[in-house]
């Protein structure tokens, strides 16, 4: 397993010569993220104290920025080399190098909000990954105001993430939920790519209940279990694991467009091109609209479209 707590490992892997240097997200996006996390700030954003550990070169913190208008978040890492990267691109930004288990820079109490993308799954990953785990959770616990909120996405399930709110020195209340995986369908991707992957990902929102008056502390326990925005049902998940399943079981298609010999094998060919389209919509079926057809075989043979999806030499 790499290295994840070796500092080096990430200044390396950032640099790599410049071969790693461009963005990357290791799950959703804000396009997906922002209906279910704006509801959870306070108005008016700009002036709401946001901590973004563990940023790497996501583009979700240039998108909270430029896309959401939360311009008054610090992003911090502990990558020296990808902040100077991120620096480079986003001047208007705040970045930082920090350690998002010690921060030291940061009085008690700073921050409104702190939003952790996956940091929870590096940490996890240490040798002493629940240790270390709980040491973020009491560092954010410690940075976040009274009342203050972490909103966290995490490749973990529920009943791994939320254990975390009893951290030792913590006092959190949390909700957690799925949020589809869009990666699965993305029509980049490999069949076998996509069959590694998780269904959703675990969408949580702890809230810090140390140091509020009684009567605060009773209105934030009475939100709680709070209804997330566009997180999956128990039927819409059941639904959405018939059609993996049925995705994976799936044959490669072998049969090209040339070897056709019979109408049928031609009716085949563009269902399963159908099909992959309607992977591509979300798994959504595709309504009143029509595949637009060539004319001719040549004109069909030619078109990168349906080329890649046929596998048209």
């Amino acid at each position: 397993m790499p290295q994840y707590g070796d500092k080096s490992y990430w200044d390396d892997r950032y640099d790599a010569n410049g071969a790693c240097d461009e963005p990357f997200d290791w799950m959703c996006g804000w396009d997906q993220l922002e209906s279910t996390i704006s509801p959870l700030i306070r108005n008016p954003k700009s002036q709401q104290t946001i901590l973004v550990v563990g940023c790497g070169n996501a583009p979700f913190s240039s998108e909270l920025h430029y896309k959401g208008g939360y311009t008054n978040a610090v992003h911090v890492d502990y990558s020296e080399v990808v902040i100077e990267q991120q620096r480079k691109r986003f001047p208007d930004i705040k970045w930082m190098v920090g350690d998002c288990l010690d921060l030291k820079e940061f009085n008690d109490g700073h921050f409104d909000y702190v939003i952790d993308k996956s940091l929870i799954d590096t940490t996890m990953c240490y040798t002493d990954g629940n240790e270390t785990t709980q040491k973020l959770f009491n560092e954010i616990h410690r940075l976040l105001k009274p009342g203050g909120r972490l909103i966290q996405i995490s490749l973990h399930k529920e009943e791994e993430v939320e254990p975390f709110k009893d951290s030792k020195g913590c006092d959190f209340i949390v909700t957690t939920g799925k949020l589809v995986n869009l990666k699965l369908f993305d029509p980049k991707r490999s069949r076998k790519e996509i069959s590694q992957d998780a269904l959703y990902h675990t969408f949580a929102v702890f809230d810090k209940l140390a140091g509020t008056t009684p009567e605060e502390r009773a209105r934030i326990i009475s939100e709680h279990p709070m209804t997330l925005t566009n997180a999956l049902s128990d039927e819409e998940l059941a639904e959405l694991e018939v059609i993996f399943e049925r995705e994976k079981a799936k044959e490669p298609r072998t049969i090209k467009w040339k070897e056709c010999n019979r109408p049928d094998d031609l009716f085949e060919v563009f269902d399963s091109v159908l099909e992959d389209i309607s992977r591509k919509n979300h798994g959504k079926l595709i309504e009143d609209e029509y595949l637009d057809i060539p004319d001719s075989s040549e004109e069909l043979h030619s078109d990168p479209a349906l080329k890649e999806f046929i596998m048209v030499d």
